[in-house]
């Protein structure tokens, strides 16, 4: 599974690159993730409860960064295990200074699903990897874009902060279950017939989530 995509980040290079080395802070914004600690110099431990149509089950990921150039990029791999399968994979991360207070991402992956999850078919695993990877960098821009705001602001008044940074949490089921159905309808549905098909996946979803996590 090939995965790619730019990101738009409303906050300087540097502070997306902080944010980015960050685990409680990319733990904060990663849908289903329930830990994420560093282990080691650029190598970190997490578990994240993984839902793809009705398999769900928890992940223990390592995740290892290497080729670091502060702020540019890095690549990294990753490599999950649980009950109901497996996940590795290998990515890029590239980040390009835009203007002063806006920053590019551009990412690729390269994932292998194996075990029970991977039966739900390639289609649903990658909507449900692209809404996974897109709520988790909306979260980080909240937030790099409040640390932003907050620096600004010490600046202007000589060290204080005007302005707390908001938490940020990560999406719920329902609005991971959200996501999916809208990035099946962008792939499979024309865009006439979008609006009503997708609040109809929506609801069968959401139904879905009832009765297995009910």
């Amino acid at each position: 599974m090939k995965i790619d995509g730019t990101h738009t980040f409303d906050a300087p290079r540097h502070a997306v690159w902080e944010a980015l080395l960050d685990p409680e802070v990319l733990a904060s914004v990663m849908p289903g993730c329930e830990k994420l600690e560093r282990t080691g110099e650029n190598a970190y431990h997490g578990t994240l409860k993984i839902k793809v149509g009705p398999v769900q089950g928890l992940f223990d990921g390592k995740v290892r960064l290497a080729d670091l150039e502060a702020p540019k990029g890095y690549t990294m791999k990753v490599d999950g295990r649980g009950a109901t399968g497996f996940v590795r994979a290998d990515s890029t991360v590239k980040l390009e200074a835009t203007s002063d207070a806006q920053t590019e991402m551009v990412y690729t992956a390269d994932a292998k699903v194996g075990g029970r999850i991977a039966s739900v078919g390639q289609r649903l695993l990658d909507s449900s990897a692209k809404a996974i990877i897109k709520q988790s960098l909306e979260g980080l821009n909240r937030v790099v874009k409040a640390r932003a705001s907050a620096e600004t602001g010490a600046t202007e008044t000589d060290g204080e902060a005007s302005t707390p940074v908001p938490a940020v949490e990560a999406p719920t089921q329902a609005d991971f279950a959200k996501a999916v159905a809208k990035e099946v309808a962008a792939d499979l549905i024309p865009k006439p017939y979008r609006i009503p098909l997708v609040l109809g996946v929506i609801v069968i979803i959401t139904l879905i989530l009832w009765y297995f996590l009910g």
